[in-house]
């Protein structure tokens, strides 16, 4: 699964680096590498009721599924012993999470770090039971995209890309949350 990850990640990257290859210097190059760095910035109020409506649609079904997420932890033989559908359900969760993942992503660009790290954060806050992670993770990113975003503009004269600051604040912390679970274990 890594190598795989590293072999689609790479062949993207090509295809990234690519296309701002061939874009016009002027106008586009910039605009793409701005994207690719993330930022709020050029959020419109339309994009805002396009990716409310869009990502409510993904997020209702997560939120209906959560129990069964929770009996998928368990294992999947005994998920199954429960009349749950494993397969489907696991391909209703990644179309779900990937169609909100992209609609965020179509309109704020890549800021990384933040679908990483906070729900491993509310899940420490607040245990293992997605009743509590998903809404919790929910409201909690979108608090932290809005506060690192209301840093961005004020510790600088020009606002600082979001994909950097989350990577500078995500990093640590996630290499936190790495040696803790090691030490436990």
């Amino acid at each position: 699964m890594v190598l795989a990850g590293i072999l689609i990640g790479s062949l993207f990257s090509a295809a990234t680096s690519y296309i701002k290859l061939v874009a016009d210097t002027n106008d586009q190059l910039p605009a793409i590498t701005y994207w690719l760095m993330g930022s709020l910035a050029g959020a419109t109020m339309d994009d805002v009721i396009f990716a409310g409506l869009v990502i409510a649609a993904g997020l209702v079904p997560l939120y209906l599924l959560r129990w069964r997420m929770n009996v998928l932890t368990l294992g999947e033989d005994e998920a199954r012993s429960m009349g749950i559908n494993t397969n489907l359900l696991r391909l209703i969760v990644i179309i779900c999470a990937t169609l909100v993942t992209a609609v965020a992503v179509s309109i704020s660009g890549i800021i990384g770090w933040v679908g990483l790290v906070i729900p491993h954060f509310c899940r420490m806050l607040f245990g293992y039971d997605y009743r509590r992670i998903i809404p919790a993770a929910v409201i909690m990113g979108a608090g932290f995209l809005l506060l690192v975003d209301d840093f961005s503009r004020t510790i600088a004269t020009t606002e600082v890309p979001l994909g950097i600051l989350t990577a500078f604040v995500g990093a640590p912390i996630f290499a936190y949350l790495l040696m803790m679970g090691g030490k436990r274990s």
